[in-house]
């Protein structure tokens, strides 16, 4: 049986990936259909510090949308 999301079922705006956050402040989520990158619509919030494997942006201030 698959599991289903309540906020899905419910129709509350929100979104399935994780919103990373830039050391230039500037968001950008997991989730490649993601348009809205309000923090209360976001279950998981990282800085891009905490990522696996770091992040280019403390050298590049211009992060780009990381593909899956």
């Amino acid at each position: 049986m698959r599991a289903t999301c309540p906020a899905c079922e419910s129709a509350v705006d929100h979104c399935h990936g994780t919103l990373i956050v830039h050391a230039t402040r500037v968001p950008e989520c997991t989730d490649d259909d993601c348009v809205a990158f309000e923090h209360a619509r976001h279950t998981f919030i990282v800085d891009c510090a905490d990522v696996a494997g770091g992040c280019a942006c403390t050298t590049d201030s211009t992060p780009t949308r990381r593909q899956a």
